[in-house]
């Protein structure tokens, strides 16, 4: 086995360094990042986003060809894509080698005593939980299609979070706070519902005459601000003094009359049917006085035979938020398998919780998810739907789907059946769609 000089990934944490080490076969079978100047060199989780994203860097392809190439320049691969990874099972297994050594090492250095400031660190190094990427079935191929979970604490962005993201998308616009693991899974039933609120609107003759004067005021303010002002005016002489308010009522009431049935272009027959509806709703207020609940139709279709019509239409009414759910069944098929599952359940559980914290005023925020359709290690599916960022509302585990318990010598079940259960944070808009240039793509 052969390792690579230092090299510095941009992108990176600032004045973090990588180490890339190489089999016999020339493939990168591990990697290893110095966090900053005399910190020690710790093996990086090949299933973590880490890993991908820094053998898929430049720099990896540089140590990669002065490795299988040396002085051979005109051999070098010109693509990241043609960097050769060794299987899940060798860089697994090379990263737990890595990770006893170093275990071993912080040990070593804390029985000695003496490095005081090497106990320090080392201690902290193995103390904080690492975000890891866990994976079922735990073999699985990366480079199939696959659906990758992504878990992030909530860290709330602006106070309007509903409105679309930027055409230029980045962490700055999602809520996405510090990375807590993700989960790869074998793709579930795969389908989506996009649309948005409609709902009936109902308006009786008196609705519409009322809207068509606050039409009219609107064109107004519209077409001359200071009819704004002038009608502030108004209202503050209004509320300032009563003075011949009462005197101006049935003026008013006249004024309003003659406004309606202008605005309604009533004919003589229209005004009579007007006064029929009036006479409706008056006899349904006094109803409600008398302590007896009766409609205004149920008035005029006992009376006339007749009802106001209702001028019944639908209306947007605002944007919906998709729920997506999925169900996965996990069979263990050794004892490791049956670990990563234990985990995978309590990855959701814990991700979907609310965070207590330490006081009995406020609770945090549960942590957010992102998923994605994968083809591959690095490249997002088109031929179906993008998720917007995910709260996950429940989690449901079937210990026994087949009815009865029936589970392994060291107790765990033989199939669990996880189910999840998905909100999107924020509704979808036009935009979001439009900023999917490629043509290939299905969008949101």
């Amino acid at each position: 086995m052969s390792k690579s000089r230092k090299f510095t990934i941009p992108g990176q944490t600032a004045g973090s360094k990588y180490v890339f080490s190489f089999d016999n076969d020339g493939k990168v079978n591990g990697l290893k990042k110095q966090s900053r100047l005399g910190r020690p060199l710790l093996s990086v989780d090949p299933d973590s986003s880490e890993f991908e994203k820094v053998t898929s860097s430049s720099q990896a392809l540089e140590a990669y060809n002065v490795n299988n190439f040396k002085g051979r320049k005109d051999l070098y691969k010109t693509s990241t894509d043609d960097i050769e990874i060794a299987s899940n099972e060798q860089t697994n297994s090379e990263h737990d080698k890595n990770k006893k050594k170093e275990t071993n090492e912080n040990k070593e250095i804390d029985e000695t005593g003496d490095n005081i400031s090497g106990v320090v660190a080392a201690s902290a190094t193995t103390t904080e939980k690492r975000a890891e990427t866990l994976r079922y079935p735990y073999d699985i191929d990366k480079n199939q299609d696959h659906l990758k979970i992504v878990q992030y604490e909530y860290a709330r962005s602006e106070i309007n979070s509903s409105k679309p993201t930027s055409s230029v998308i980045s962490d700055k616009d999602k809520p996405f706070g510090k990375y807590t693991g993700g989960v790869i899974l074998p793709m579930p039933k795969v389908s989506d519902s996009n649309g948005a609120e409609w709902g009936k609107s109902d308006l009786n003759v008196f609705g519409i005459g009322a809207l068509g004067i606050a039409g009219s005021i609107l064109k107004d303010l519209e077409d001359d601000k200071s009819v704004g002002s002038n009608l502030f005016s108004e209202f503050g002489r209004r509320i300032g003094s009563t003075e011949g308010v009462l005197d101006d009522e049935a003026a008013e009431g006249n004024r309003l009359r003659q406004i309606i049935a202008g605005k309604l272009n009533q004919t003589e027959q229209g005004i009579k049917n007007t006064s029929i509806a009036g006479l409706g709703i008056g006899a349904q207020q006094l109803s409600k006085l008398a302590g007896i609940d009766v409609s205004a139709d149920e008035v005029l279709a006992r009376t006339t035979g007749k009802i106001l019509n209702p001028n019944a239409e639908l209306l947007f009414q605002g944007p919906v938020l998709r729920d997506f759910g999925f169900k996965f069944l996990m069979i263990a098929r050794g004892q490791k398998e049956a670990e990563e599952i234990r985990k995978i359940i309590r990855f959701f559980k814990t991700g979907s919780a609310p965070r207590y914290l330490g006081g009995p005023a406020l609770l945090g925020t549960p942590n957010i998810f992102q998923l994605k359709y994968m083809a591959g290690k690095s490249r997002e599916l088109e031929t179906v739907n993008k998720f917007n960022e995910m709260a996950l509302r429940t989690i449901t585990v079937d210990y026994a789907p087949d009815g009865f318990w029936s589970a392994y010598r060291d107790s765990h079940p033989v199939a669990v059946v996880m189910s999840l259960q998905f909100s999107e944070l924020r509704p979808l808009y036009s935009t979001d769609h439009e900023k999917e240039t490629s043509e290939s793509s299905v969008g949101y």
